[in-house]
Parts: C-alpha cells; sequence; structure tokens
C-alpha cells in the first residue's frame, strides 16, 4: 500500500473518493487513485448548528456506517423482548377481552375461560411449529408478505402485507393503550389525561427506535424480563396457595361490568374465542425479523421462537386458571391483571412491581411493531410497492420512514378511539391471522414445488396451519363484524389498490426514463441563454450572474416591476454595476410576479426555437431554520411552471450570507 499521506491544499483531479464520515476534514491516500476521509466530522459552523448536533446525538446516537450493521444484528437475549414484546404483553390483555364477551351473560360464563385459553394455546401450538417451518425454508427473512408473494403470486402477497401493516399499527395503539389502562387501575388520577399519556408513550418508544435496534434492544430488555420475572412468580405463588388450601381472593371490585341479560350461544363463545386469539398478534415477528439476528441467523431465530410460545403459554394458562381462582371480574377501571396481583402480592412491593412492568411491557410491545412494520415497508419499497424512501436508512441503520409513518398512524387511532382498549380489540387479529392463512398456504405450496427431504411431513405441518387460521379468520369475520371488523375488511383492499397504483407509477416511470444500452447518444450544440430572474439586486443575484457567464454569451436579467419608475431604477443600478448584463423589464399591471416571468420566456422562446434557456434562480440560503419561510417562495412557483419543458433548463444558484 502506498504511503498515507493528508492531502492539504491538493487537487483531487480524477482520483476516486471514498468517504465513510459525512463532512470530513481532508482525505489521504490509501492505495495509488483512492483517497478515503478518515477524520473525525467537520464540527457545525453556528452556535445553533452546533446546540442541534449535540441534542441530535443525545437522543440518537452517533451516525453508524454501513459496516456497523452486523454490529447491530441482535443476539438471542436482545431479539426475545424486541420480537416477543408483543406476545406476552398481550396476556394482560386477550383474556380479559375474552372475559368482556362473557360478562354480558354472566359470572357464570367464566367458566367456559379456561376450554378457550386450551384452545388459544393448542392454535398458538400449532402457529409456532408452522412458522419454525418457515424460518428453516426461508433463512434470510419468512415474513407472510415474502413466502405468499413467491408461492402465491402478487395479490395474495400484497393482501398478507396490507393486513401485516394494518395489525402492526393497531398492535401499537391496543398495547399501549392497554399499557396507560392498567397504570391508571392503580392510579386512577391518570384516567381523566390517559390519552395524553398514551401519545406520549408513542412518542418515546418512536424515539427510541430512531436509535436502531441495538440500543432498543438494550432498553426494552429490562422490562420485558422484569415482567416475565413477576408473572412467573404470581402465577407460582397463586397456584401453590391454591394447592396448600389457602387460594388467593379478590376483594372490592370497583366499577362492576355486569350481565346485560344475553343467553349463553355459541355465537358468543366464538366472539369471547376471537377476542382471546389477539394474544397470538405478534407470532410472526420472528420469521419477519430473522435478518435481524446474529448469525446463524435460522437457528437463532427458531429459538427464539420456541421460547416465546412457551413463556405465553404458560403465562395465558396461569392467568386463565387464576381468574376463576380468585373471582376476578372484568370492570371499567380495575383491569383483571390488577385484581389477580392485589389478591395474590397484596399491597406489597411485589404488586407496584407487576403494574410497573406491566405497564412497561406493554407500552414496549409497540417494539414489535416498531421492529417489523419499517423492516416490511422497506420491503415493499423495494419492491415498488412503496414510496421508494421507506428502503432507505437512517443514520442509526434504523427504517426512519416507517418508524415515523407508524407512530402517526397509531397516534391518529388512538385519538380516534380515545384510547378504548375494549374498542379496539374488534379491529384486532384479524389482520394477522388472513396473513398466518396465506402466508401458510405459501408455504405448502413451497414444499410441493420444492419437494426436499421429509417435503410431505412439512407441507402437512404447513397445510395444518393453514386451515387452523383460515377458520379462526373466518370466525373472527363473522363474530367481529358488527363491532369494527367492517372497517378491517374495507381497509386492506384499499391499501392493496394503493400499493398496486404505486407500483403502476413506477413501472410507467420506469418505461419513460429507460434508456437502451444498444442507442448511442452524439453531441447536441444548441445556442445557449441564460436567464437570471430577479426580484432586487442583491449578492445572490450578483453571483447568479457570474454563473450564468460562464454558460454562454448572452447574460440577462428579467424584472418583473409593478411600477414603471421602480423598474427603470432597477435597470440603471444593474447596468452601471454589472455592465454588459441586458435588463428585460417586464411590466406586471394586475400584480402578478411569476406569470408575467413565464409568459415573457415563452415568448421570446417561440422566437427564436432552436434555442435553450437557462434560468437561473437566484437562491438565498437561510441561516435559521425561521428564515426558511421568508425567502425563496417565488423561485419555488417559478421552478414548478418550467421544469419539464424540452426548451427550458431551471438552475438554482445557491448563495449562503458570509461566504
Amino acid at each position: 500500500m502506498a504511503e498515507q499521506r493528508p492531502l492539504k491544499g491538493r487537487k483531487l483531479g480524477d482520483r476516486r473518493v471514498v468517504v465513510d464520515r459525512p463532512h470530513a476534514r481532508y482525505f489521504r491516500y490509501l492505495a495509488p487513485g483512492v483517497l478515503e476521509a478518515k477524520l473525525e466530522a467537520q464540527a457545525p459552523r453556528t452556535g445553533y448548528q452546533r446546540r442541534m448536533a449535540t441534542l441530535r446525538g443525545a437522543l440518537f446516537g452517533r451516525p453508524l456506517s454501513s459496516a456497523a450493521e452486523m454490529g447491530e444484528r441482535l443476539p438471542k437475549w436482545k431479539a426475545l423482548p424486541i420480537f416477543s414484546s408483543d406476545v406476552m404483553s398481550s396476556v394482560a390483555y386477550a383474556g380479559e377481552a375474552s372475559l368482556f364477551t362473557l360478562a354480558a351473560v354472566g359470572a357464570v360464563a367464566f367458566n367456559y375461560l379456561m376450554p378457550i385459553s386450551l384452545l388459544v394455546i393448542a392454535l398458538l401450538a400449532i402457529v409456532t411449529i408452522s412458522y419454525r417451518q418457515t424460518i428453516r425454508a426461508y433463512p434470510n427473512g419468512g415474513g407472510s408478505y415474502i413466502v405468499a408473494h413467491a408461492n402465491l403470486g402478487v395479490l395474495p402477497g400484497l393482501i398478507a402485507a396490507a393486513a401485516l401493516l394494518v395489525d402492526y399499527v393497531l398492535t401499537v395503539s391496543v398495547s399501549v393503550s392497554s399499557g396507560v389502562y392498567n397504570l391508571a387501575s392503580a392510579l386512577t388520577f391518570l384516567q381523566p389525561i390517559h390519552v395524553e399519556i398514551i401519545i406520549v408513550c408513542i412518542v418515546l418508544v418512536t424515539a427510541l427506535n430512531l436509535r436502531g435496534l441495538g440500543d432498543s434492544g438494550t432498553m426494552v430488555a429490562s422490562p420485558a424480563y422484569i415482567f416475565i420475572g413477576s408473572m412467573m412468580l404470581m402465577i407460582g405463588i397463586g397456584l401453590v396457595r391454591t394447592v396448600l388450601g389457602n387460594p388467593p381472593h379478590v376483594g372490592e371490585i370497583h366499577n362492576l361490568i355486569v350481565s346485560n341479560g344475553q343467553t349463553l350461544t355459541v355465537f358468543l363463545l366464538a366472539r369471547a374465542f376471537a377476542d382471546g386469539c389477539s394474544a397470538m398478534t405478534g407470532t410472526e415477528a420472528v420469521a419477519n425479523g430473522v435478518p435481524a439476528f446474529k448469525p446463524p441467523e435460522w437457528k437463532n431465530a427458531q429459538t427464539t421462537m420456541l421460547i416465546m410460545s412457551a413463556l405465553l403459554g404458560i403465562m395465558f394458562l396461569g392467568m386463565g386458571i387464576l381468574v376463576g381462582v380468585t373471582g376476578a371480574h372484568v370492570s371499567t377501571t380495575d383491569s383483571i391483571l390488577s385484581q389477580i396481583a392485589g389478591a395474590v402480592y397484596g399491597s406489597s412491593p411485589l404488586y407496584w412491581v407487576l403494574i410497573f412492568a406491566t405497564m412497561g411491557i406493554l407500552v414496549l410491545a409497540a417494539q414489535t411493531s416498531f421492529a417489523d412494520f419499517p423492516r416490511l415497508s422497506s420491503i415493499l419499497s423495494r419492491d415498488g410497492y412503496f414510496p421508494r424512501q421507506f428502503a432507505l436508512r437512517g443514520e442509526r441503520l434504523s427504517f426512519n420512514s416507517g418508524i415515523v409513518l407508524l407512530s402517526l398512524l397509531s397516534i391518529l387511532l388512538v385519538v380516534a378511539f380515545q384510547g378504548e382498549v375494549n374498542a379496539l380489540i374488534p379491529l384486532y387479529a384479524i389482520g394477522v391471522f388472513t396473513s398466518f392463512t396465506l402466508s401458510q398456504s405459501g408455504m405448502v405450496r413451497h414444499w410441493w414445488v420444492e419437494r426436499g427431504p421429509n417435503w410431505r411431513r412439512s407441507a402437512i405441518i404447513n397445510g395444518v396451519g393453514a386451515c387452523v387460521t383460515a377458520v379462526v379468520v373466518v370466525v373472527q369475520v363473522l363474530v367481529k363484524f358488527t363491532e369494527g371488523a367492517w372497517i378491517i375488511i374495507v381497509v386492506v383492499p384499499i391499501l392493496v389498490l394503493v400499493m398496486l397504483f404505486i407500483k403502476h407509477e413506477y413501472d410507467m416511470e420506469g418505461r419513460g426514463l429507460e434508456v437502451q444500452p444498444d442507442i448511442v447518444f452524439g453531441a447536441t450544440h444548441r445556442r445557449q441563454r441564460v436567464v437570471v430572474a430577479a426580484q432586487a439586486m442583491s449578492r445572490a443575484v450578483v453571483q447568479a450572474v457570474r454563473v450564468g457567464q460562464t454558460m454562454g454569451e448572452e447574460v440577462q436579467i428579467v424584472h418583473v416591476t409593478l411600477d414603471h419608475v421602480e423598474g427603470e431604477q432597477f435597470r440603471e443600478r444593474v447596468e452601471r454595476q454589472l455592465p454588459g448584463v441586458r435588463v428585460v423589464l417586464v411590466e406586471s399591471p394586475y400584480r402578478a410576479l411569476v406569470r408575467p416571468l413565464v409568459r415573457y420566456l415563452e415568448v421570446s422562446q417561440a422566437e427564436d426555437p432552436d434555442r435553450l434557456t437557462i434560468v437561473l434562480l437566484p437562491e438565498h440560503l437561510a441561516r435559521h431554520w425561521w428564515d426558511r419561510m421568508l425567502y425563496n417562495q417565488n423561485g419555488h412557483r417559478i421552478r414548478a411552471a418550467l421544469v419539464g419543458r424540452k426548451d427550458f433548463v431551471v438552475l438554482d444558484t445557491p448563495y449562503r450570507r458570509g461566504t
């Protein structure tokens, strides 16, 4: 390797430059013809820029290069809370959602909670085994969209993607709302401002995710493991006391929800089962996020999914048993979990540990969606079904556009439903079970086409998963249709149509801009006229004129004036200070500025159609954020009117005061 020495004041010429840090101060030789910027980023110039850089670093951390991506990969202990926080947290509201439905009949119907819980756990086992198959078949990430798109076609893939995107938004809204509800059950003075607290929590989780997966995994881990530990301890103590003949009992329950006189029917039981299935939302998150694991990715993902499902099954079944033992009942202000924890722990510190851990895990359950929604939107963007900016990573290697969009949609949903968990639950789980069905159906075709070792066994496993989840989808649609499920049935097709429209637009654009590789474009020579649009004499205009003089022999300033006297004064000043520059005055008796300029350019171009007109727009670069609202407004309008015309080229000539 050639001697590495800094280049100070030397011309870079045609050397190839490799920059791995923004705004590097100077370059050094790596090899002949190769330079690399290795020094610290240049400090911001102004005090405002320095303060913003400090704040940005504190909030989001220092920028990460693409080479640091492997260091952001997740070990299993970090991946478990990130990808399973949604599943784990559902223990706090899924069983309660079933009880809320059964309460219409009365407390006697609570006896059916255990059979419903066992059905949910059996369904969880089937889905877990099915998705472990998917992880093995798609070691680079096998989300529902990828599997359905690859094996069933475009439309099934987009339906799976749309259903998941909707469900991710609902996950954030439901989990954070439930977390705040559980906290407000213990601290009742928070109930009047619970919507505001929910919004603040979503914003905090958004900021956490903009720091990247590595940092968010570390911060999520503690609340998740505290919640798992305190839940397991509560279930263990409650069951041991029950076996020893001293079962815990719930005391007084405030704002009890009583029977409204309904009779117990198969339809009502099916509704309670559909509500309980909300415990499984997020199960597919591990399969979607396989690329985020440390190597070997697919094996670590399989292990994480098995641990996640085992913990969920134990906690969900334990909660179902303790509901019957303690006599817990649904209330508008006191959650089931809070009642059981109070019966088991009493007023000891362990009760508050569990309550705050529950609030933490429910808020951070949104982490699952924040991990998968941006990743799925980036894949859709890569395939042309989402705007292209969703495929770009931010400074912390996170998909910032997807994170921000998810946050905004979730906040809108919370405001629309006032953070009411029981109002959001009917919308929940339909999307994720639809994606389950399409994914498992796609896996059946995958095994059928591939026909590798043990393909029949694998196809049967995924086939059973597809059939079972399809039945759940039908049940959910039937029993929840009038409660809001129709919204999902309408929104998903609309979202699919939007994605198809985006794909169509990108395809049309691609065909319009495509350059055939066998075509050779010869050089073209056209006479050039340079026009500087100027409202007043300024240094920005002088710089634009100097730039224009390097482009063509004929440079003119076009000035739209509302007053003939003012226009003549402007002409005299320009001719005195910029000798040789022609000034054209365009009078505007109706006080418009942009349209008269554009009309003059059109007329003058028509007089000599073989000529190319280059329009320079002097642009004052604002030094402060508030200045951006004060300058260059007409420039944007002129650009919009001329850009794309074959005989015009519109260029900005930026000028910064003090340079």
